[in-house]
């Protein structure tokens, strides 16, 4: 090594330190995209000790361990210690970001082995990562495996990211708990629970819910007893046991399992429930999802709560799960209890697109269910479908596969109706009878043009569904009243195979909400039509205006815009020059607040370009690049 290439301590990525981490912290050449020159490097426990707001932890190629503890004395095996982050605080404009390079980093948390029982992670159990008492981290751009029961455990931490991360081989990929642990999001990620592919094919359905393969019974993402803010969106989860499970206490003390948004996931062969929330759920919007195979999709039985909203979601179910032997092989889309808690608030679904091979709803109760203009089509019966859930009954009968004789058998509560849905076999008897399905039809030849291509357009053309209307706080927590576009087909897609736009989630604040638990207001939709550009938010901003934006689209122009405050919503117009261009930025200015006075957010922003201008005295951003470990290196 010359003198010229004398290793730096650290580097520096648009203003932010940026801290090289190898699993021995010595000295390295950077891979060619991070510069190719030689660095000094720590190891990760190492760097923690010194992590300031801004920073990135960058990990550099190879396979990292977590920290192995030996008692020779007593011969026990090896024990993992877990990275532990506790009290690390990022800022909003400068988090604290754990990075890798894709595969080229894999975290294997190999010799954290399975708990003895069935118990949910806590604190006591092995993650790969820790954090408690945190807030603004992020961990991205890695692969895991191994980490049992979960790769990342939180605790009572806020705004903690996962994104672009390849998991496999975990109970959970992320579990969190504490009252003040909310605001969490995983975006474009990869689990494969079980890389066998066996707990779809082969293992009893019993033995993975809580017998021998109990430890199976997780998901992407679970929790206890946390408030909420949980944005799961466009991760691919496959061969897994559930996709998402969130419990709530049994008499909680305050606000639980509240502002969920399950989006643009797409799931393969989950043996029990995409979504299972349990005992409480309070605005929970799942929609644009894509299912292939699983077993119950929505888990509703025994849940209080409301304002549930299942939208522009698409599923195939045509492979029958477990083997001939498994007596719970059948399926429903949705899955109710004929006892417990029910909801007390609205629950909408509605242009949702289903071809399955079992049911749509078998049993049980429910109450304030609006199902309006979705596309449910059937296949036919197979061999493997001979026989119900028991094993040993027939299966039911056409009229039984939309939903069942047990299905609301003793009483139809005045607020559950039914609408505007396609299908192609005969609805249930009984519900002429109920008033229910008066603008439904029934199309024995309807298809879809390519299930397998996830192309949910219906051949024959599907007709109008109903219009589906939410009023103002009576139906959604949105303050003016949001409509179904005229004349939409029913299912989930309109005449050209577009998806259907829902309603832009509007956060749900709680009665008893923790202390702490507040909604910064964050960008959910961007809308453009024709020179018109509305930004929604998820929470009403501080009027009345005007508020200056600054836009740039792809062909380079930059403009300055004046948008007028209409609730959540900045209404602008957009200069001429921007036709036929795409955004690729929108700024509004540092300082911008929502009316309960928490400032505006990046956190989670649905449109990549989004931003602020000018300069904010209360949080300058990422700190300036100096070493703070006390190791003698000086600024670079």
């Amino acid at each position: 090594m010359s003198g010229s290439e004398r290793p730096l301590p650290f580097g520096v990525e648009n203003g932010r330190r940026v801290l090289y981490i190898t699993y021995k912290g010595d000295c390295r050449r950077l891979p060619p995209e991070l510069g190719g020159h030689f660095v000094e490097t720590r190891t990760l426990q190492d760097a923690l000790h010194c992590v300031y707001p801004g920073d990135i932890l960058q990990l550099l190629p190879g396979k990292y361990w977590p920290p192995i503890l030996f008692d020779e004395q007593t011969g026990n095996p090896p024990a993992c210690k877990p990275v532990t982050l506790t009290d690390i605080a990022g800022r909003p404009r400068a988090p604290v970001t754990i990075r890798g390079l894709g595969a080229r980093t894999l975290l294997d948390g190999g010799l954290g082995g399975v708990p003895r029982d069935s118990m949910l992670p806590d604190l006591r159990h092995f993650a790969f990562f820790k954090a408690v008492g945190c807030s603004w981290l992020e961990f991205e751009n890695f692969h895991a495996a191994s980490c049992w029961p979960c790769l990342l455990y939180i605790q009572d931490s806020s705004y903690i990211t996962v994104r672009r991360v390849t998991c496999v081989d975990s109970r959970y990929m992320v579990y969190a708990r504490g009252q003040d642990t909310h605001h969490i999001l995983l975006e474009d990620n990869r689990w494969t629970q079980d890389p066998t592919g066996s707990i779809w094919r082969d293992l009893l359905w019993l033995d993975a819910k809580r017998k021998r393969y109990f430890y199976y019974n997780g998901g992407i993402f679970g929790s206890l007893g946390i408030p909420g803010s949980v944005v799961i969106r466009r991760n691919e989860i496959a061969d897994a046991f559930n996709g998402m499970r969130m419990k709530a206490d049994k008499k909680p003390a305050y606000a639980q399992n509240h502002n969920v948004e399950f989006t643009g996931n797409t799931l393969r062969r989950i043996r029990d429930n995409v979504v299972e929330p349990e005992r409480q759920a309070h605005n929970w919007w799942v929609s644009h999802n894509r299912i292939r195979d699983a077993h119950a999709w929505f888990s509703l039985d025994e849940v209080e709560g409301g304002f549930w909203y299942f939208f522009a979601n698409r599923g195939v179910a045509v492979d029958p799960p477990g083997t001939e032997l498994d007596p719970n092989r059948g399926g429903k889309v949705y899955k109710y209890d004929k006892k417990g808690g029910m909801p007390r608030g609205p629950v909408f679904a509605f242009h949702n697109s289903w071809l399955l091979r079992a049911s749509l709803i078998k049993s049980g109760n429910t109450t304030r269910l609006q199902h309006l203009s979705n596309a449910v089509l059937f296949t036919e019966r197979s061999r493997e479908d001979s026989l119900s859930d028991c094993g040993a009954s027939p299966a039911p009968g056409p009229d039984d596969r939309f939903a069942g004789s047990d299905f609301l058998r003793k009483a139809w509560p005045k607020g559950v109706r039914l609408d505007g849905d396609l299908t192609n076999i005969p609805f249930p008897a009984r519900f002429q009878a109920l008033g229910q399905e008066r603008l439904g039809r029934e199309v024995p030849g309807a298809a879809y043009a390519d299930p397998e291509a996830w192309d949910m357009r219906v051949d024959p053309p599907a007709p109008p569904g109903v219009p589906v209307v939410l009023r103002p706080r009576l139906d959604w927590p949105g303050r003016r009243a949001w409509r179904s576009p005229a004349g939409a087909p029913a299912g989930a897609c309109d005449a050209s195979g577009r998806l259907l736009d829902g309603p832009a989630f509007v956060f749900l604040k709680p009665e008893k909400a923790p202390e702490g638990y507040a909604e910064r207001p964050r960008l959910v939709r961007l809308a453009r039509q024709g020179a018109r550009l509305d930004l929604y938010f998820s929470a009403r901003l501080a009027g009345p205006g005007p508020v200056k934006l600054v836009a740039e689209s792809s062909c380079g122009a930059r403009a300055a815009l004046e948008a007028c405050v209409d609730g959540r919503v900045l209404r602008a117009s957009l200069p001429e020059g921007f036709e036929g261009w795409e955004l690729v930025s929108v700024l509004v200015p540092v300082g911008l607040k929502g009316a309960d006075g928490e400032p505006v957010t990046t956190w989670a922003t649905a449109f990549a370009g989004f931003g602020f201008h000018g300069e904010d005295e209360d949080d300058p951003g990422p700190a300036r690049p100096v070493c703070f470990c006390d190791c003698g290196c000086e600024e670079r």
